[in-house]
């Protein structure tokens, strides 16, 4: 739809998080009326065009009923990708885990190449609020939540891995991995999909798909004995990339130069600039070292894989691993079976997961203490902690119910250090 269509149109924006907050400014600024509206108890009828914010379920009741008089829903980020149709190279990168690395890699890497880049969607700012700019390209992160009714393509799309998640929005696990590859279904046939040939699930969909690039596959990019490699050509060691922790790290680092491969930009010298990169927060972040006692905030990881994956980072060392959060229906063999095989990591479990967590790791003779709060985990691990040891937030499920997001619980646990070990 184009914008001025919207003119002579009934419009409403339903929800009043991030999206919700940039259409406002954007209609504000456009002049164009509309009814904001919060909360799942609305009439939705009146409208002819409602933009519904990603964080409300496309599979509520009340949206097919309001589609069957006639409603038409639509987001922020199709309205953008409506309307921004020069030659601007778009990218869209998701996935249950590493998507918001791997789109800021992109995104860094090509404005350190000298090109005038847009990031956005899911992390940073919404896409509408990059109207009017003028870029080369188009950086955007997505949720599974923005993919499920996205319509409008993109030159180049990214799935970095896919792990059960998000029941509760998706109504099941595999509603939520076909939602996730809507993204490569709608494009056109020119435009690529990347997918990670070490993910099963990612295979599994990769096999009905056209116009497909496998990274970490041994025929494009991928790791072999401490070397990135672009087929049978050397790039680059591993041990170059000092500022990201962790296997899993390096393989969206592969994701990243299959991409600026497929864009005929070069790879000489790109490790220069993947080294530059800050690592985002609440990921794999060392907060602190005190008395030779490391710190890391890994409170992004809401799912079983992604703790082993921040486990697997510190191999070899004492770990406390802090564990548990919002009940997701997510199954927990993974992780127990990776812990049971390494003694030296002992389990602290947090609500709500945690009581399950706990039971089965007893049940397993795995060294584990159940903990009501974050606080009154790094209260107990202040006890036995000692040089060389590695203390990790990685709950491995969302942060609901106890705190609004995952940044607010990796903030609560930096605080909980401060008091417990007298950080300042």
């Amino acid at each position: 739809m184009r914008l001025t269509e919207l003119s002579n149109l009934k419009i409403a924006v339903w929800g009043k998080g991030r999206e919700g907050e940039a259409l406002k400014r954007f209609f504000d600024e456009h002049g164009i009326k509309f009814d904001w509206l919060d909360g799942n108890n609305v009439d939705l009828s009146s409208f002819n065009v409602v933009f519904k914010s990603p964080g409300i379920s496309l599979y509520l009741p009340i949206i097919q009923e309001a589609k069957e008089k006639g409603v038409q829903f639509l987001s922020g980020t199709n309205l953008y990708l409506m309307n921004n149709r020069p030659r601007l190279k778009r990218i869209a990168v998701t996935g249950t885990k590493g998507k918001s690395t791997t789109s800021s890699l992109i995104a860094h890497v090509l404005t350190g190449m000298g090109f005038k880049t847009g990031l956005g969607g899911n992390i940073g700012v919404p896409l509408i609020s990059l109207w009017g700019k003028k870029l080369d390209y188009l950086v955007a992160e997505l949720s599974s939540y923005q993919c499920a009714d996205l319509t409008e393509p993109f030159d180049m799309s990214i799935v970095v891995n896919l792990y059960p998640e998000h029941v509760d929005w998706h109504g099941s696990h595999e509603q939520y991995y076909n939602d996730k590859i809507n993204l490569l279904k709608i494009r056109h046939s020119a435009q690529i999909a990347f997918l990670n040939a070490q993910n099963d699930l990612s295979m599994r969909y990769a096999q009905k798909l056209a116009n497909v690039i496998l990274f970490n596959n041994t025929e494009g990019i991928h790791i072999e004995n401490g070397w990135f490699y672009d087929a049978s050509q050397k790039l680059f060691e591993t041990s170059q990339i000092t500022n990201l922790k962790g296997q899993h790290n390096l393989e969206n680092i592969c994701a990243v130069l299959s991409v600026v491969k497929a864009l005929g930009l070069p790879l000489k010298g790109i490790e220069i600039l993947l080294n530059s990169f800050q690592p985002l927060p609440h990921r794999l972040q060392t907060i602190a070292e005190i008395k030779g006692v490391c710190f890391v905030d890994d409170s992004i990881s809401t799912t079983p894989e992604t703790a082993v994956a921040a486990l697997k980072a510190f191999e070899g060392r004492k770990i406390f691993l802090l564990v548990g959060g919002f009940e997701r229906q997510q199954d927990y063999q993974i992780l127990l079976e990776y812990v049971q095989q390494h003694p030296t990591i002992y389990l602290f479990t947090l609500p709500d997961t945690g009581e399950r967590i706990y039971q089965e790791a007893l049940n397993r003779k795995i060294k584990t203490q159940k903990c009501s709060s974050i606080a009154d985990a790094v209260k107990q691990v202040q006890q036995q902690a000692v040089s060389g040891d590695v203390v990790l937030l990685s709950p491995g499920a969302p942060s609901y119910h106890l705190y609004h997001s995952f940044e607010e619980r990796g903030e609560d646990f930096k605080q909980c250090i401060e008091k417990y070990f007298k950080l300042k």
